[in-house]
């Protein structure tokens, strides 16, 4: 009886705690991984010669000075985010010490009706980030298209950014993008800290009823 009870119990807790972990570790939807990255536009410090722009293998950068931006076509191949949440932004800045807290990376969404979501992540210290915002609590509505509300299946447009804030245009900034993607809500700490008790129960009960044949 305690045998069959325990076995019962830890396979309940184990349940619970996949069920949370797998929900914490959900897939998104990327955007572009910036692997052998190339803007269809550059535009103010960022155009050529002006900057020093590498696409790599893993990531594309840009050093400049001043405010940049670019313009990449997104439609093809298809991207289909509907149902998630948030946008993610993998990115790392360096510069001189006065660039610290300053530099803002900025991603600008296009739908197919012309809805245009900015997302800003201005005053970052200088490192690598991994920088989140709910899709439909942008920093601004830019466009407000056809249609209210970004369609998360129809995303044709993009606008990288970077506003130095008040490093302004003392010297020169490196912008690395590294991975852009739609993924689901951003866990809370307390989902975190029931996912890790779920484990620890689980195992638990697994020794307990070892202990009990």
């Amino acid at each position: 009886m305690m045998r069959t009870f325990f076995t019962r119990a830890t396979w309940a807790l184990t349940a619970m705690a996949g069920l949370f972990s797998a929900g914490l570790a959900s897939a998104g939807t990327t955007i572009t991984t910036f692997d052998n990255f190339v803007s269809d536009a550059l535009y103010p410090s960022w155009a050529l010669p002006a900057s020093t722009v590498v696409s790599g293998p893993t990531s594309y950068s840009i050093t400049a000075t001043g405010y940049g931006s670019n313009y990449k076509y997104i439609g093809f191949p298809e991207i289909l985010g509907a149902g998630n949440t948030h946008i993610e932004l993998t990115v790392a800045l360096s510069g001189p010490q006065a660039a610290d807290g300053h530099l803002g990376p900025i991603v600008d969404i296009i739908d197919g009706d012309g809805t245009r979501f900015s997302y800003a992540w201005y005053g970052q210290l200088l490192g690598n980030h991994v920088l989140t915002m709910p899709v439909e609590s942008p920093t601004s509505v830019a466009a407000a298209g056809g249609t209210p509300g970004l369609n998360l299946n129809t995303l044709t447009h993009m606008h990288m950014q970077l506003d130095p804030g008040g490093f302004g245009s003392q010297g020169a900034y490196t912008v690395e993008w590294q991975n852009l993607q739609l993924i689901g809500a951003v866990p809370e700490p307390s989902s975190l800290l029931l996912a890790i008790c779920c484990s620890g129960l689980a195992l638990g009960a697994r020794r307990r009823a070892s202990r009990s044949v």
